[in-house]
């Protein structure tokens, strides 16, 4: 093969802090122990808010917080309307890491991070990832289409298995990780790299619907949960065969996972307090009479305020939005599941989250790749709910609280980060402060678009 890259990464999405402690002391993941025996244990780390893999995968790539990339969640408002879309590459302001790296003459890859779909041009390879509709569309340059077709490479695993036989979704798992690690191994070695960066999506989605049933104890998908993360740590193993002892090296999550207690329909919630009035079809998710509607929300917890002369139809006049945002964040926080037990933990105003310390809202000439200023998309109100409470929006759900397939939600406090040869931040470190310590590895001056300094928790967060 090639000389090793420079600087490898590899990223398992949704593999909490603690999980992977476990894993690694009941003997599935001997790969990433006798990693963890020579560098020491993975450090916790915290994701961001609200806490959706493409968010925290862009401001990771970016180093930016969200106020600064313009990717609030997974999915999002067409500005000025209630039409919904999916952000993806196009919508992210600022260049992400491996063009930053490029424009410096390194040769970079990328493989499957969410967040770098459409893939943007670099100097090398880069490999969108799930919200990639082909095999045609998901590469730059796109010839490397013809080599992931004839391995039968997967962008993701299949969610419409997943909710229909837990076996069946553990046998797709299965095949996807098989052929990305074919592909990793082939990548590896085709290029002489300086930065590498493989991403394993299927962690996320088994913690989604099997992290209860293995943590509750024996069963046949409890097996079938370890048997994965075997699989992963064989993936990791081949990785570290490939790249020896002394490359810098960096494996990381994105998030924690905790078991779901109750899917949160908050449209239904803001519907019963007034705040919200359905369409008399609902066509979407978002089928509101704006007319009626004085705030309405998204995924997860995010809470918007029909306002006047920002909204396509917005009904709040100017001067009442403070007074708004103070009685939906009491209502918001007097919120109980059926048990009596408060569901959100706290409510944060998008300027404390996403220009913190002062910082201001950029202006309006400062704006993304679909020419529109980023921060009128932002949320006004974060709801962060309690651990086991998975926010949704549900407005035709036929109630508030329901129980699905889905047994795992994301958790902000408890992403984990191990690495070899690379300085890290000292203190609480957030996932946005990474692409400091790569550029500065590879001899690559941060530039000021990076955040770099550090951002307490919201309060009222652990």
């Amino acid at each position: 093969m090639q000389r090793p890259p420079k600087l490898v990464v590899l990223s398992l999405d949704g593999v909490p802090h603690g999980l992977a402690n476990r894993l690694m002391d009941a003997g599935h993941m001997p790969a990433l122990a006798g990693l963890c025996e020579r560098h020491g244990r993975p450090r916790m780390m915290r994701s961001v808010f609200p806490t959706v893999s493409c968010v925290a995968w862009a401001s990771y790539a970016t180093g930016r917080n969200p106020g600064k990339h313009g990717v609030f969640g997974f999915v999002d408002r067409r500005r000025g309307s209630y039409d919904l879309t999916f952000p993806n590459a196009a919508s992210m302001r600022g260049p992400n890491v491996w063009e930053i790296l490029s424009d410096h003459g390194k040769r970079v890859f990328g493989m499957n991070v969410p967040t770098t779909y459409p893939p943007r041009a670099v100097n090398g390879i880069l490999i969108g990832g799930f919200l990639a509709p082909s095999l045609e569309k998901v590469a730059y340059p796109p010839a490397e289409a013809a080599y992931l077709r004839s391995i039968d490479y997967r962008i993701d695993s299949d969610s419409v298995i997943a909710r229909e036989s837990k076996k069946d979704m553990l046998a797709d798992l299965a095949v996807t990780l098989a052929n990305r690690n074919q592909a990793m191994l082939h990548y590896l070695s085709a290029d002489c790299w300086d930065f590498f960066h493989t991403h394993v999506m299927g962690t996320d989605r088994i913690n989604h619907f099997l992290l209860a049933e293995a943590l509750r104890g024996e069963s046949d998908l409890a097996d079938g949960f370890y048997d994965y993360y075997r699989k992963v740590d064989g993936a990791v193993a081949s990785l570290l065969d490939v790249i020896g002892d002394d490359t810098p090296l960096m494996i990381l999550s994105d998030h924690g996972f905790c078991p779901i207690k109750y899917e949160v329909q908050l449209s239904r919630y803001l519907v019963e307090k007034g705040w919200t009035t359905p369409a008399g079809t609902i066509q979407s998710p978002l089928s509101i009479d704006p007319a009626k509607s004085r705030a309405f929300c998204l995924i997860p917890g995010r809470v918007y305020v029909n306002l006047r002369g920002r909204e396509g139809a917005g009904c709040v006049a100017p001067e009442e939005y403070d007074a708004v945002r103070a009685q939906l964040t009491r209502d918001l926080l007097d919120m109980l599941d059926p048990n009596g037990e408060p569901v959100i933990r706290c409510v944060v105003k998008r300027e404390n989250l996403y220009w913190p310390a002062g910082q201001h809202q950029p202006d309006d000439a400062n704006i993304n790749a679909a020419g529109t200023p980023p921060y009128d998309l932002a949320a006004d109100l974060i709801a962060i709910p309690h651990d086991g409470y998975d926010l949704k929006m549900g407005l035709s759900a036929p109630q508030t609280f329901l129980t699905t397939q889905l047994e795992g939600m994301h958790t902000a406090h408890d992403a984990m980060i191990l690495t070899r040869g690379i300085e890290l931040p000292e203190d609480e470190l957030e996932i946005r402060q990474l692409a400091g310590p790569i550029l500065d590895a590879l001899d690559v001056p941060a530039g000021e678009e990076l955040d770099l300094a550090q951002v307490p928790a919201p309060q009222g967060v652990a």
